[in-house]
């Protein structure tokens, strides 16, 4: 192997003794970037949720007059922007560490110094939502010391940089967890709610609930009349109740699947940092629990 190739593949994560750490340094660099782009899946899913909380306040508001006053949609509006930047923010993430181990050449580092600086961008602009000042200049200060170590080639100064963002991020995600859940909680409420008031108003299609019956006999429903369709409201709204809170266990679980994801993510990077062996090479198992959720949100 070329020094050239070796100082590529150890650029991103790798305590280097030599060409020895360069596989272990590949899987760092690929669970990196598997658990940055669940990351932006999980925040991109938040933004979807936002964005039906906003429809719920304007048919709440024009069916049933419930008022949805400006300051609120305002604050519904500053954090999709912040849920867009965090978004942002790991998809570049991920995009920068899967091009790590490929980097060579003379270019690589300014390469590296471009993508480092857009990130960095990034993360100060993190400021305007509740996110904790200590995490966020841990993660600044790993990416701002990354640069510097890359442009003179330092790859252990480099190591230890990308172990500092890394822990940064996971601590980030805990610290701002709680703020995350009262959100998807706000919209569970808001849509239950809406969804009851719609079954007594005799505007959800109740006839789905006679399908048990009418399939083994290739038949459908009618039009629902009011009537049957009172008499049905109080099942459309135990399905709803039941539905609800399944939403908020899948939430919570995707949640905590993601905290253990980028925790591990963490661990890993930091034993390559102190030139310890890697045990596991692919990406957290945990990351799976987040995509159930997401690929369901994201999908609507």
């Amino acid at each position: 192997m070329s020094w050239r190739r070796c100082a590529a593949v150890t650029v991103l994560l790798i305590a280097v003794s030599g060409c020895k750490t360069a596989e272990d340094a590949t899987a760092a660099a690929a669970q990196m970037s598997a658990t940055a782009k669940s990351l932006s899946d999980y925040y991109a899913a938040l933004g979807v949720v936002l964005t039906a909380r906003d429809a719920i306040g304007k048919v709440n508001e024009a069916l049933f007059e419930k008022p949805y006053p400006e300051a609120s949609r305002k604050g519904v509006q500053t954090t999709q922007a912040e849920l867009a930047k965090r978004t942002a923010m790991a998809t570049d993430l991920s995009a920068l560490a899967a091009d790590f181990a490929s980097l060579a050449g003379s270019k690589a580092s300014d390469d590296v110094a471009t993508a480092c600086g857009k990130l960095e961008t990034e993360v100060d602009g993190l400021a305007s939502h509740k996110a904790s000042s200590t995490e966020q200049a841990a993660i600044k200060a790993g990416i701002e010391a990354l640069v510097t170590a890359v442009k003179e080639h330092k790859e252990r100064e480099s190591a230890k940089a990308m172990d500092s963002v890394a822990s940064g991020l996971s601590a980030l995600f805990d610290k701002e967890a709680p703020e995350w859940r009262s959100e998807e909680v706000v919209y569970l409420d808001l849509a239950a709610t809406l969804a009851g008031n719609l079954a007594d108003e005799n505007a959800v299609d109740s006839g789905a609930l006679l399908k048990p019956a009418l399939d083994p006999f290739g038949l459908a429903a009618g039009p629902v009349t009011p009537a049957t369709g009172a008499k049905l409201a109080p099942l459309l709204k135990q399905q709803i109740a039941e539905k609800k809170t399944a939403q908020l266990a899948a939430y919570d679980k995707a949640s905590a699947a993601m905290s253990d994801a980028l925790k591990e993510m963490a661990t890993r990077i930091h034993t390559v940092a102190t030139e310890q062996p890697m045990k596991f090479r692919l990406p957290p198992p945990t990351i799976d629990g987040v995509k159930q959720w997401t690929d369901q949100i994201l999908a609507k």
